[in-house]
C-alpha cells in the first residue's frame, strides 16, 4: 500500500508541476543530449529539479543549470538553459534583472554561457543561440544581436568554439 501511495504522489507532483519547469527541464535534456553530449563534456554539476526544490530548496540551484568540463582539454564552464516559445517584436526577454546580475557574479570565477532556445519545442527548438554572459547588458535581446550567436540545433558545440567567443 505504501508503494502505491508513493506512486500516486509522484504522478500527482508531475501533473501539478508548473509548465515553465516542464519546458525548462525538457530543454535542459535536449542540451545535454545534442549540444553538450557525454562524449565531449563531463557533467560536474546540474541544478536540482523542481520536485527536489519544492520539498527543500537547495541553495546550489541558484547556480547556472550545468557545470561542464571539456573531455579534451578540461576547460570548465557553466551553461544556463533558457527556452522561449517565440520572439515578440523581434526580441526575447531571456531573464530577469536579478538573474543577469547573478550570472555575471558567477562569471567572475568561471565562464557562464547562456543557451537560449526559441521556437519549435524545448525538445528541439527552431533556433539555438549560445552566448557568453560577460558581454550581455540587457535582459531583452533582439534577433539582430542574437544572430551572431546562432548554432545548428542538431550538432554539438565544441569547447574551442565557446572559447573563441570569450
Amino acid at each position: 500500500m505504501e508503494r502505491l501511495i508513493r506512486i500516486f504522489k509522484a504522478v500527482y507532483h508531475e501533473i501539478v508541476k508548473p509548465k515553465s519547469f516542464v519546458l525548462g527541464e525538457a530543454f535542459e535534456q535536449y542540451l545535454r543530449n545534442y549540444i553538450f553530449p557525454q562524449d565531449l563534456y563531463y557533467l560536474e554539476h546540474r541544478s536540482h529539479d523542481y520536485n527536489t526544490n519544492r520539498k527543500d530548496y537547495v541553495e546550489e540551484s541558484l547556480d547556472p543549470d550545468f557545470l561542464f568540463v571539456s573531455v579534451n582539454n578540461e576547460k570548465e564552464f557553466f551553461i544556463e538553459a533558457k527556452y522561449r516559445s517565440s520572439f515578440s517584436n523581434n526580441a526575447v526577454e531571456w531573464c530577469k534583472v536579478y538573474q543577469l546580475s547573478r550570472y555575471k557574479d558567477v562569471n567572475r570565477d568561471l565562464p557562464v554561457f547562456i543557451a537560449l532556445g526559441v521556437g519549435g519545442t524545448p525538445n528541439f527548438p527552431e533556433h539555438l543561440y549560445v552566448f557568453p554572459v560577460k558581454y550581455i547588458k540587457y535582459t531583452k535581446l533582439y534577433k539582430s544581436l542574437l544572430s551572431k550567436y546562432e548554432f545548428k540545433v542538431d550538432r554539438p558545440i565544441h569547447v574551442s568554439t565557446l572559447w573563441k567567443m570569450l
